[in-house]
């Protein structure tokens, strides 16, 4: 049995649409097993005990990839990620697939390939390259499908702050709030935010931060799907919050701060509002996916 332990992940980071993502010390384990047939299931909800589990569609992907014959498989999840809430809880099951297949059929493809694929299964590299790789990473999917993702470095400084609350929310639902065109001017704007704030995270440039982390690309479509938001921002900001913006597709929202007991003081500014809005203070994750020791498991 293999065991692969998966972090969450946080995509977008204000103007960083579909390229870039952040790692975070939130994690998934999975476990995988081949078995002669069938499929079996532990920790899995009953509708997700099917060939359409994410985990397997991504296991069986790399059996297809290398040419092995596809067995049965027993899967166990224990996972701490929040399921549809922003987090990287799919690419979590896609990265865990794809890493545990290749584990178990002695190493055939290499990161670059592991890459590729989980990609291909997630439609962008955003959540699944720092779930794969750790860290913060920039990605782009070239024309023939190859993907490039590279690793840059944030101030020990920055500190992260995660608003969950108690509803969900489909990334089918938060696509089609997009705009199928954007102006020149939009373009611009964050293409220079983004190219900002990848300096501004390593540097620890709190004022960069905060002018660099906004969006005209998604967020302003994204923040009507996100019940209390505009609370939610204003509580945060009076916290001492120095950027803010929507994790992934949301509902899960982002805090940057620097004050130590900032978490503490948002978990009181929050406490009234009616979505139950749970504050988690994060670390980042600079290892990705790891193969977890069985007695770890």
């Amino acid at each position: 049995m293999i065991t692969v332990r998966v972090p969450a992940s946080s995509a977008n980071l204000g103007p960083g649409f579909d390229c870039l993502g952040l790692a975070l010390g939130i994690y998934g384990k999975f476990s995988f097993e081949e078995r002669e047939s069938g499929l079996e299931f532990e920790g899995v909800a009953p509708e997700y005990q099917n060939e359409d589990n994410l985990a397997v569609v991504a296991y069986r992907r790399v059996l297809l990839e290398i040419g092995a014959p596809v067995k049965g498989l027993y899967l166990k999840i224990d996972s701490d990620i929040p399921p549809c809430s922003g987090m990287g809880s799919s690419a979590s099951l896609f990265v865990a697939g794809v890493v545990a297949a290749n584990e178990i059929h002695g190493r055939p493809l290499d990161q670059a390939s592991m890459l590729n694929l989980v990609t291909e299964l997630e439609g962008h590299p955003d959540n699944v390259a720092p779930a794969l790789l750790g860290g913060l990473t920039s990605s782009i999917v070239m024309d023939d499908g190859r993907v490039f993702s590279m690793r840059s470095r944030v101030a020990p400084n920055v500190h992260l702050c995660a608003l969950v609350p108690n509803f969900s929310l489909s990334t089918k639902e938060a696509r089609a709030a997009l705009p199928r065109t954007l102006s020149l001017g939009d373009a611009t704007f964050n293409v220079s935010r983004a190219a900002v704030l990848l300096k501004a995270l390593e540097a620890g440039n709190f004022d960069a931060i905060s002018a660099a982390m906004t969006d005209r690309m998604h967020e302003p479509f994204r923040q009507r799907l996100i019940d209390e938001y505009d609370s939610v921002r204003q509580r945060a900001l009076k916290s001492g919050a120095v950027a803010f913006c929507i994790s992934g597709a949301g509902p899960t929202l982002l805090a940057v701060h620097r004050v130590m007991d900032f978490p503490r003081r948002l978990e009181q500014a929050v406490k009234g509002l009616r979505n139950q809005w749970r504050v988690i203070p994060l670390e980042m994750d600079l290892n990705g996916a790891t193969i977890v020791e069985e007695e770890e498991a």
